[in-house]
């Protein structure tokens, strides 16, 4: 029998070490590797061209939605599976934007991610069902808000911005300079027009971006 072929990258090494145990349970999968960061991810995608991969959005330096479009590219036969913590449509609709095939919730019963993978092996798409709701209102709605027109670096800066950091301890956190975090904050202000960082900081927390 031909195994799929799976791939996790996730920044928590005891969450990676419980998803490889639940899939080798699967005699039709087969974890072939895995990758604690998206920089590291995207090379070993390219070299191993793994069926799937599972990957989760919020890690340090890369995060993986930019994984996600890169390991496209590099790999455009594998199936990418977001498996997070965020369920709001700030991350959901941008991953299915960039092509995703599957959006899967990590407090999601074990069956559901299994059935995550062979879905989209065979082609199809898979949304958690605690979200699809969410991708159906949002297109009912139209989501081309100002939102929509930042770049995945000019959101992960506003998220760091609302949770209080500064220019220069977000400058070592993406591997960027603090000339260019200021370039980026006045960029995604502008889109947003937002005027300080109070009124950034409500931004965030309407969106659910962030936590009060």
């Amino acid at each position: 029998m031909k195994k799929i072929k799976i791939f996790l990258v996730d920044d928590h090494t005891i969450f990676r070490q419980g998803i490889r145990l639940l899939l080798n349970l699967q005699s039709d999968f087969e974890v072939i590797g895995e990758a604690d960061n998206g920089t590291q991810a995207v090379s070993m995608v390219q070299q191993l061209s793994p069926d799937v991969v599972l990957m989760d959005i919020a890690m340090k330096g890369m995060d993986g939605l930019t994984a996600t479009k890169d390991v496209l590219a590099v790999s455009p036969k594998t199936k990418v599976i977001l498996l997070t913590q965020h369920e709001n449509k700030e991350y959901i609709l941008p991953a299915l934007k960039i092509g995703a095939a599957g959006y899967v919730l990590k407090r999601a019963a074990a069956d559901e991610v299994v059935n995550a993978i062979r879905a989209t092996y065979q082609g199809r798409s898979f949304l958690d069902p605690e979200i699809a709701d969410i991708v159906v209102n949002a297109y009912r709605q139209g989501n081309e808000d100002a939102y929509e027109t930042l770049t995945e670096r000019e959101r992960e800066i506003l998220i760091l911005l609302a949770k209080g950091h500064t220019n220069n301890e977000i400058a070592p956190i993406l591997n960027i300079s603090s000339k260019t975090v200021d370039y980026h904050r006045s960029n995604l202000m502008k889109k947003l027009s937002l005027h300080s960082k109070v009124e950034l900081t409500k931004y965030a927390l309407k969106r659910g971006l962030i936590q009060s």
